[in-house]
């Protein structure tokens, strides 16, 4: 895992943050607006759509932590044999 991975990794997860709050306080601005009929629907179904990308983003990151973890395990303890050492079973 390189530092331009945990530099993005810490990155998107401050946006996250920062986009939940962002919502929230629209949330409430649209709420106290007094919406009616099929405005109110539309502006909920837009901000429930809103959390749901915020969900998968966070789940995003998980699956990116998890992904870099595995290349440094694989880096560090796996990985191919130098075309020097290998062993040839031709004669």
């Amino acid at each position: 895992m390189r530092v331009g991975d945990i530099i993005t990794m810490v990155a998107l997860g401050i946006i996250l943050v920062a986009g939940v709050l962002i919502i929230a306080n629209f949330q409430k601005s649209i709420a106290s607006l007094g919406l009616t009929g099929v405005a109110n629907t539309t502006a909920q179904t837009a901000i429930n759509n809103v959390y749901t990308g915020l969900q998968l983003g966070a789940i995003g990151i998980i699956i990116l932590a998890a992904v870099g973890l595995i290349a440094l395990v694989l880096g560090v303890f796996g990985g191919a044999a130098p075309a020097s050492t290998r062993v040839s079973t031709r004669e």
